[in-house]
């Protein structure tokens, strides 16, 4: 479709007189001229009055307005909507979207009648609702609802996946609902495509936490991401098309399949050694809470579990099986995918630690120690720990920016530290992948698993250097 624009001041129609001051001067209607395929011409009322003074429409007066636009209302200006005064900002910002949404519409469309494009305008820029036909959608959407946000909510309370998974989704949800403040302009089924799915990734690249958090939820605080967020939020919302296709049969979508999402960047996990964790264990915590943690601490790198599984053990997880005491139990994130529980023979310092906290008054349906009510908690505490124990090896991490961070090794201690050296462990041991993927609940395959198969290059790098002499 063919089409020019052009913002005018209605000279002839003369809206608003105060009848107050009668030397007021008059506000006028702020229009659109739209020119359709070189054959007719529209005249649209964008909803916003300014008297005379405060427009300006030609090039010699762009550095009146707030960039090099050559129409819209002069800086520290002002206009109304319907009986409110609004900042000339907000005006000229209307002006540039309907402007942007005619070339979008350009674009899609060979031609549009009068109606269909006075219809199209007053629904993306605010002026009428849009209405939404309940028979047209598996789902029942109230009038005026966007039947995509709809199920993007029930999306966030899948029954079939775990909390944690579906607090995710919600994340990724809302930076999706942040995503369409940001670009003033609905995102419906029929207009979600590739190319909306690359300047998806543009804004996550982009919105590191600026000040300007006009298109952000209140509940939400954005902040530079890595490329390992990025990829997993595309992800998330790539599979939240296909579950509304699998689950609905929304079809409408463009052609989003072959949007590619930028591969996740793992860099070696940061473990800690055998001789570290001897060092944690021999150390004196002068704390009865502290000694709990280091305690929890050492009998999770003795099982390698999630700490999201390690909360949930229960005295019943504890088991005596073929001769021998061992934790069985099914690990929460990839129990859809494999459906195998985890055994790990228990080491005789890990039954010292069981024996240590043991109550024989504890129903097996209770916990099997008495876990901090939260994991952050449990992760301030090791830090503590780590600092006691005095290990401060200086570690290399990269940040969001990809910029190295030399830091204290007790500054990083957290509860993932544990699953690392026990699988580190094991891997430098030449235990075979298939072997710990049975205690660690690895799904098979796993890239993060592969991870560890780094992790005995410094010795490896060293024997080979001893070659050159």
């Amino acid at each position: 479709m063919v089409y020019s624009i052009k913002f005018r001041l209605d000279i002839k129609k003369n809206v608003y007189v105060s009848k107050k001051v009668r030397s007021t001067e008059p506000f006028y209607q702020i229009s659109a001229l739209i020119r359709i395929n070189k054959s007719r011409t529209i005249h649209y009322y964008t909803g916003y009055t300014a008297q005379k003074s405060a427009w300006f429409g030609s090039a010699s007066e762009a550095n009146k307005g707030d960039g090099n636009r050559t129409y819209g209302i002069h800086r520290n200006a002002y206009a109304k909507h319907k009986s409110s005064t609004v900042l000339f900002s907000e005006v000229n910002k209307k002006l540039d979207l309907i402007a942007s949404i005619l070339a979008i519409l350009a674009e899609e469309h060979d031609d549009l009648s009068r109606e269909e494009l006075i219809e199209y305008l007053d629904v993306e820029i605010g002026k009428k609702e849009r209405v939404v036909v309940e028979e047209d959608y598996p789902v029942q959407c109230k009038r005026g609802e966007n039947p995509l946000w709809v199920l993007g909510e029930l999306f966030c309370m899948d029954a079939t996946v775990s909390k944690g998974r579906n607090k995710t989704r919600f994340n990724t949800i809302n930076h999706f609902k942040n995503f369409e403040r940001y670009r003033k302009r609905s995102i419906t089924f029929d207009r979600c495509n590739m190319q909306l799915l690359s300047d998806f990734m543009t804004y996550l690249i982009q919105d590191e936490g600026q000040n300007d958090n006009t298109h952000r939820s209140k509940a939400h605080y954005s902040r530079k991401k890595n490329r390992n967020t990025i990829s997993k939020i595309l992800t998330n919302i790539k599979f939240f098309f296909t579950w509304c296709r699998k689950r609905y049969g929304i079809t409408e979508v463009g052609n989003i399949a072959d949007f590619q999402v930028p591969t996740a960047k793992y860099g070696d996990p940061v473990t800690l050694t055998q001789e570290e964790k001897r060092r944690m264990f021999e150390a004196d915590m002068e704390d009865e809470n502290l000694e709990f943690i280091r305690d929890l601490f050492y009998f999770q790198c003795s099982i390698g579990a999630r700490v999201s599984d390690f909360f949930k053990l229960k005295v019943e997880n504890l088991m005596l099986d073929d001769g021998e005491w061992c934790i069985r139990y099914m690990p929460s994130k990839t129990k859809e995918s494999t459906a195998i529980a985890c055994r790990i023979p228990l080491t005789e310092k890990a039954l010292e630690i069981v024996s240590k906290y043991k109550d024989e008054e504890r129903h097996p349906k209770m916990s099997l120690f008495d876990f901090p009510k939260h994991a952050q908690t449990y992760n301030d505490s090791l830090k503590k720990v780590f600092q006691k124990a005095g290990l401060d090896r200086t570690v290399v991490v990269y940040n969001a920016y990809d910029e190295a961070e030399f830091k204290p090794l007790y500054e990083l201690a957290k509860s993932k530290f544990a699953r690392s050296n026990f699988i580190d462990t094991l891997v430098g041991k030449g235990v075979t992948d298939n072997i710990i993927c049975t205690m660690s609940g690895h799904a098979p395959g796993s890239k993060a698993f592969h991870r560890y198969h780094n992790s005995m290059k410094n010795k490896q790098q060293k024997v080979a250097i001893s070659l050159l002499d």
